[in-house]
């Protein structure tokens, strides 16, 4: 078993790399930071926020899709709307409140919205519970 320090090490190395990549991608739409640091602790904290959020935008087309509400393409419509919506959210919250950096609205959106693409699971996987 993999000890819990590593895990946490493991994580703050892709969330930096997460974050390097999406500064970059929102440094060109209007993101200015005064370090690599502050990137890196602005998706950090950002990942931390819309974390709650995340798991309904995760699970909600899912049962949707399953109850038969909705189809597959709708299904995954939704999921990239709301996961939008999530990352925005969390990503608003650090930008209002962390003062060496400065993003714009539309960096925040573009980014939130590439990077639902990312944690986007298998829409068809039942979620737990409906097995």
């Amino acid at each position: 078993m993999i000890p819990l320090f590593l895990l946490g090490i493991l994580f703050l190395a892709v969330m930096s790399v997460i974050a390097v990549l999406g500064g970059a991608v929102m440094k060109l739409f209007g993101f200015r930071y005064q370090s690599v640091g502050s990137i890196i602790v602005f998706f950090v904290i950002a990942a931390i926020i819309s974390y709650p959020i995340g798991l309904v935008a995760q699970t909600l087309p899912k049962v949707l899709l399953h109850l038969g509400r909705l189809s597959k393409n709708a299904a995954v419509l939704l999921y990239i709307v709301l996961d939008t919506i999530a990352t925005a959210f969390g990503l608003s919250i650090v930008d209002y409140y962390m003062e060496s950096v400065s993003a714009t609205d539309l960096s925040i959106i573009v980014v939130s919205f590439l990077l639902s693409f990312l944690g986007m699971e298998d829409i068809e996987q039942k979620p737990k519970g409906m097995e």
